[in-house]
């Protein structure tokens, strides 16, 4: 009797849905498949630990073509579902928006965050799946529903970790560690302010160019801008509320969301979505302050340059008035000064923000 030897081929036939995030198709392709999705990955790439790195920033060709041997999707398609592909599409260079985009903060399998969800547009979905806008750090809300996204399982508050599901969840609405659904949830509006700065945002990319204080002015320049707004909020939160900053937003009528919440002092990429939206907020009540009231408001408080920002950060040609009519105040410090410092006990929000961090770092 003469041995045959037959190759049998596979193929997936989960489709790639509008603003769907790779990691989620991935993810979605295992289960249904019925596996686990690091099995699936384990047989198209057998020599590489996929989950260990941002898969949604983007893959090389070559892993790509694993991908397209396996489905009817292109390798366009593919690409178009990646962070990497966002930036070519309104022709932006590397690193211009990478501090806006939610790292997930990845060891091994496991992340700290990095994803953010809208409950309603999950339950409405036909097959539930993680759109790649929620990877974007200015969305802090659903715009089609006027929700907060969530950016923690509702019962074991957790960060959302769909890479870690299992075959016996089937679906991406299920939380990886609790195993309890993602949708029961209760509502929360979206802060107006915070809003407005996703809109203008979406709409500024989309456009290639922004607009403040009437002016036309180049999207780097107006990135510059939000983060120098960025600075002063958080300096402002961060300090004492008899100071001059918040002295300074009170006057200007700036409303401050959550004024009480405590931050744990990280970068923008790896705040949770109630911080952000906070300041997100503020900064959109800065940007529509005009230049005149914010300066006059500035100086009737005794307020210099450095009130706003560290002297080593260049102003945009936009925000040069600020520095112009407030000047700055360099003061020469004693050598010994910063030893006598670390002796004085940190205030109560110090040690509250480093054990926030601490807290974030070892869950």
């Amino acid at each position: 009797m003469i041995g045959t030897t037959e190759v049998h081929s596979w193929f997936i036939p989960t489709t790639l849905q509008k603003d769907e995030a790779l990691s989620s198709w991935l993810i979605r392709a295992a289960l249904d498949s019925g596996c686990d999705p690091l099995s699936l990955t384990g047989v198209l790439w057998p020599k590489w630990r996929i989950w260990s790195v941002d898969v949604d920033r983007g893959l090389s060709s070559e892993y790509l073509r694993a991908l397209v041997n396996t489905t009817k999707i292109d390798e366009s398609q593919f690409d178009s579902a990646t962070l990497r592909n966002f930036l070519f599409k309104y022709n932006l260079d590397n690193g211009t928006l990478d501090p806006w985009y939610l790292v997930l903060g990845t060891r091994n399998r496991k992340h700290r965050g990095g994803w953010q969800y809208c409950p309603k547009c999950l339950s409405e979905d036909d097959v539930a799946y993680f759109r790649l806008p929620w990877r974007f750090a200015w969305h802090t809300g659903c715009m089609k529903h006027n929700q907060r996204l969530h950016d923690q399982c509702p019962h074991c508050h957790n960060a959302i970790q769909p890479r870690r599901l299992e075959a016996p969840d089937q679906v991406m609405t299920c939380c990886s560690i609790c195993k309890k659904s993602l949708l029961e949830v209760n509502e929360r509006f979206m802060d107006c302010h915070a809003l407005a700065f996703q809109k203008i945002f979406d709409q500024f990319l989309e456009q290639g160019r922004a607009t403040y204080q009437d002016n036309l002015i180049s999207l780097n320049d107006w990135l510059t801008v939000i983060k120098l707004f960025s600075q002063f909020i958080r300096k402002v939160l961060a300090s004492s509320s008899n100071g001059k900053g918040w002295a300074f937003l009170e006057q200007l009528k700036i409303q401050v969301p959550h004024s009480e919440l405590i931050s744990n002092g990280l970068v923008i990429s790896q705040l949770q979505v109630i911080e952000r939206e906070r300041l997100f907020s503020c900064i959109y009540q800065l940007l529509i302050i005009p230049l005149e009231k914010f300066i006059e408001t500035a100086q009737s408080l005794n307020m210099n340059r450095s009130s706003f920002w560290d002297k080593r950060n260049q102003l945009p040609a936009i925000l040069r008035p600020i520095e112009e009519q407030l000047g700055s105040v360099y003061r020469n410090y004693p050598p010994k000064r910063a030893l006598v410092d670390t002796r004085k006990p940190k205030s109560k929000e110090a040690v509250i923000r480093k054990f926030l961090r601490l807290k974030r770092k070892l869950g």
